[in-house]
């Protein structure tokens, strides 16, 4: 929500019943313009994230028609470092997290982005990738917990 008007910003809506962690991202609120999507790459050697921009090429978003990813986000999930490369795998943005005190409930992130790079599209993926980790590590503990 933007801090001036109260009015939503962006809103990430994930997408239920794909076999890998997807998220619509919309500027302007739910129902507004969808400007794109990230999903957790399917066949990679560490994890990654694709993110793909609306009106780019392809049709559908599986399979063989989807388009070319605008942006790859790789690194260290774990740590929560990781940075964005554009299709021609040009830095655009990097992301740490920031601080000694972490906790599922609450994270602290430095982000740099690259002149040109849209600032909402990449606090937008930010948010989906702490989300998907953040679900990964409670259902690990739920796991190690015999539930």
């Amino acid at each position: 929500r933007s801090a001036q008007t109260g009015e939503e910003v962006l809103v990430l809506d994930r997408v239920m019943f794909r076999p890998l962690p997807n998220y619509d991202i919309f500027r302007g609120g739910m129902g507004a313009e969808k400007i794109g999507w990230i999903e957790k790459k399917l066949i990679a050697m560490t994890d990654t994230f694709d993110v793909f921009l609306e009106g780019q090429g392809g049709f559908g978003v599986t399979g063989l028609f989807k388009p070319k990813p605008a942006y790859q986000i790789s690194g260290d999930f774990i740590d929560r470092n990781f940075v964005f490369k554009d299709d021609q795998d040009r830095t655009v943005a990097k992301v740490r997290m920031d601080g000694l005190i972490q906790f599922d409930g609450w994270n602290h992130y430095q982000v740099q982005i690259a002149p040109g790079m849209d600032a909402f599209l990449v606090l937008a993926c930010c948010c989906a990738i702490d989300e998907e980790f953040d679900e990964e590590h409670e259902e690990a503990k739920r796991r190690r917990e015999g539930g």
